[in-house]
């Protein structure tokens, strides 16, 4: 090979990984898939599960080895039949750090379900430093308002981070009252800057 084919290859080759490069969407939702174990507990690594006390024992939290849309594992929520007349909000949370004030993000995953009578969701949360005030929110229940019994099916929801936010929370959930008897599964969660 001569030595000008293989600088003009070379140089060619640079130039579409650093095109490549600038055009790749990073996921700033490290986890999102469920794979990794938490030091602590037997539940997948950063999230939690958020549960009321009063009825814990109506709703079941699982990280699932048995159903997921890729790897090995999911999440979900399946809410009892005879949970109370409550209205809650049960769900999987995720704090993403990584997320700039002003940037509009794509969350985005895959959920399945089972009997559900409610749209299940993603949302995203902007909190304020105090974590008393709710700046932003977006969710994925009116473009996808997927229940009933599905197959894994891809939703999303566009959101920009407002002016005030320190945190942002991922939540992956269910709610009550027309979901009693009903199941919900998430996996492949991300985010991604869009602009």
């Amino acid at each position: 090979m001569n030595r000008m084919y293989l600088i003009s290859l070379t140089a060619s080759v640079g130039i579409v990984m650093s095109a490549w490069a600038c055009n790749s969407k990073r996921d700033l939702l490290i986890g999102g898939g469920f794979e990794q174990q938490s030091e602590l507990q037997k539940s997948p690594a950063d999230w939690f599960a958020t549960e009321v006390p009063e009825t814990k024992e109506f709703v079941r939290f699982e990280w699932d080895d048995r159903i997921a849309h890729t790897g090995e594992r999911s999440v979900s929520i399946a809410i009892d039949v005879s949970h109370p007349d409550n209205m809650i909000a049960y769900n999987w949370t995720k704090v993403v750090p990584a997320c700039k004030v002003g940037k509009a993000y794509e969350l985005s995953g895959w959920v399945k379900t089972e009997n559900l009578g409610e749209p299940i969701w993603l949302l995203a949360q902007c909190w304020n430093e105090a974590r008393d005030n709710m700046l932003g929110f977006a969710t994925t229940q009116k473009d996808y308002p997927i229940k009933g019994t599905s197959d894994w099916t891809r939703v999303g929801t566009v959101f920009t981070v407002p002016e005030g936010t320190a945190e942002v929370r991922v939540r992956a959930g269910v709610a009550t009252r027309e979901n009693r008897g009903g199941k919900g599964w998430f996996d492949d969660i991300q985010i991604v800057e869009v602009r």
